[in-house]
């Protein structure tokens, strides 16, 4: 895989073309220079105030009302995903997951010894009947299930986005269980078109939801800096759960966030960003139409860095894989992984990401493996 002749829509890294590499190494300059006594030590456990109030204010102006005592700075959202599950998921516990769903989040709720609640999704909502139904059969067998992962912006691997509806109708079923609820929300800022419906927590009127936001998608995936948004409650637990694990994240980081932020227009960077990854993805959803099968479906995101392909009934993209390597060269992320269950249907899956090759590797790439579907 490491291979440069590889042409790889295998890994979900953002491409280095949309980092403000200039930008964020003024910025970083000035944090040393100026900050060095704050920015090379120890920092809160909670994150830096400056950033924790910038992040307040923008999460403020986009719907969702948030003080920065609201606020868990984290290294990347990773690290929040892992620390919510370390509070709030004991072993045998029952975690309802959206299927298919993020096999990051899948490896956090695994190291707590969770039992996967899994319930089916499409590009506009989940399976609200369902929802209902397998909860209460895990609670009436004597199960505990108190949380809900969900990702509902161009979700990672599918690329798709709960509708407006959609989200109304996930967080009502989720009061009617009572489920806490964790958002997940890496991509949300990368739409192509109009931006995406407003998040869960900005629906939320009783704390039921934890909203999880990175900078490793608009800014830099190397500048580990993530944030979780929860009820005070909470968010004490979390913060005690990462003295435990880091005791604080990068000050360095922090300050270099901070900074840039105080001395660059981060809108009209997120504009070029998104355009960026807007023709990405165009170039591969052409190449696809161009030369794939007709068989074979593909999503069409509406944001994010994902496409996600489905097979003929029957198929198995692991299989694939093998063969598009040796044959080919060309690398996807088969689907099966992504399953908190393992059935044929779900080897039918591969994700694709637009995001890291040139468009000249797009279409070569995906011409090459039109070859191999057909």
């Amino acid at each position: 895989m490491s291979d440069p002749s590889v042409i790889s829509f295998a890994g979900g890294v953002p491409n280095p073309a949309t980092f403000p590499a200039e930008a964020l190494a003024a910025a970083a300059g000035r944090a040393i220079r100026e900050r060095r006594d704050e920015a090379l030590q120890y920092g809160p456990t909670a994150g830096l105030p400056a950033l924790r109030e910038r992040i307040a204010r923008r999460l403020s102006e986009g719907g969702i009302a948030t003080d920065p005592a609201d606020l868990c700075l984290t290294t990347g959202s990773q690290q929040a995903l892992d620390l919510i599950a370390r509070v709030l998921v004991d072993p045998g516990d029952g975690v309802v997951v959206e299927s298919p769903a993020y096999v990051g989040a899948l490896a956090c709720f695994r190291a707590r010894q969770a039992r996967f609640l899994s319930v089916s999704r499409d590009d506009s909502r989940v399976d609200a009947g369902g929802l209902k139904e397998t909860v209460r059969r895990f609670r009436a067998r004597g199960g505990t299930a108190r949380v809900l992962y969900t990702i509902p912006t161009f979700q990672n691997p599918s690329g798709w986005t709960l509708s407006a509806a959609g989200r109304a109708e996930l967080l009502a079923c989720a009061a009617e269980l009572d489920l806490f609820v964790v958002e997940d929300d890496p991509y949300g800022e990368v739409h192509f078109e109009a931006p995406p419906p407003a998040p869960l927590a900005a629906l939320d009127r009783d704390g039921r939801v934890a909203y999880l936001g990175s900078f490793s998608k608009t800014l830099s995936a190397g500048v580990r800096c993530g944030f979780v948004r929860a009820p005070r409650e909470l968010l004490e637990k979390i913060e005690l759960a990462k003295q435990a694990a880091d005791l604080c994240s990068s000050s360095l980081d922090q300050w270099t966030l901070a900074l840039y932020f105080e001395g660059n227009d981060y809108d009209a960077h997120l504009s070029s960003v998104r355009a960026f990854y807007g023709r990405q993805k165009a170039v591969l959803l052409e190449a696809i139409a161009a030369s794939w099968p007709s068989e074979v479906a593909v999503s069409d995101p509406a944001g994010g860095l994902f496409c996600w392909a489905r097979l003929p009934e029957g198929e198995d993209a692991d299989p694939l894989l093998a063969r598009s390597l040796e044959e080919k060269k060309v690398a996807f992320i088969p689907g099966a992984a992504f399953f908190p269950e393992e059935t044929p249907d779900n080897r039918r899956y591969f994700r694709m990401t637009f995001a890291k090759e040139t468009p000249e590797r797009l279409r070569e790439g995906a011409k090459r493996l039109g070859e191999l579907l057909a």
